[in-house]
C-alpha cells in the first residue's frame, strides 16, 4: 500500500504521532519530524492525534478500499 504523508510547517514536535503510531513512522531527529511512509499502514491516527492538524495522509493505490467496521461486545 502507497500512502502519502505531508507534514506542514504548522507541526511544533509534540511527539503524539511518534508515541502513537503502530508502525513507528514518525522520529523526531535534529529537531525535524523525520517519516518512512513505506510503513504507513494508513490508519490515520496520526492525523487525529496531531492537535494543530499539521499531519495529512493520502491513499495513493488505485482500486485499493479501506473499510472500518465498528466492534460491539455484549457482556453479561
Amino acid at each position: 500500500m502507497k500512502v502519502e504523508i505531508r507534514v506542514s510547517d504548522a507541526c511544533y514536535l509534540c511527539g503524539l504521532c511518534v508515541e502513537n503510531c503502530p508502525t513507528g513512522v514518525f522520529q523526531i531527529t535534529d529537531k525535524h519530524l523525520k517519516v518512512d511512509q513505506e510503513n504507513c499502514i494508513y490508519c490515520r491516527g496520526c492525523e487525529v492525534l496531531c492537535p494543530v492538524k499539521a499531519i495529512s495522509t493520502r491513499l495513493l493505490d488505485e482500486g485499493l478500499t479501506i473499510s472500518r467496521r465498528r466492534t460491539l461486545i455484549s457482556v453479561k
